[in-house]
């Protein structure tokens, strides 16, 4: 009897959000390849940083991503501490990326 209950596999408890998951069909395409554009944007703006600071429309003549984006862009990363807001030049603030061992992420 011992035998023939280890034979037998209990069923997998699921967490409530893999049920969840699995009821909506799993993540939805649009919203995965959103995080992956999102992504690459953030490594390509910390690129453009990473040799000296830049104002926003520096950025996006580099980037040839509209301003009204790349500013978008920035605010967020100044607000999880990831870029500095520097000096004003030609009517632009410069930023600059924060360094590595300042970052709270």
């Amino acid at each position: 009897m011992c035998a023939e209950q280890a034979s037998v596999e209990k069923p997998r408890e699921m967490k409530p959000i893999q049920i969840l998951r699995e009821r909506r069909g799993g993540i939805p395409k649009e919203l995965v390849e959103r995080s992956r554009r999102q992504a690459q944007t953030h490594k390509l703006l910390r690129a453009t940083l990473k040799d000296s600071p830049k104002t926003v429309p520096e950025i996006a003549r580099i980037t040839e991503l509209p301003t009204h984006e790349v500013f978008w862009y920035l605010m967020g990363m100044r607000k999880y501490g990831q870029i500095i807001e520097g000096e004003e030049r030609d009517g632009y603030y410069e930023y600059a990326l924060k360094p590595e061992e300042e970052r709270r992420e």
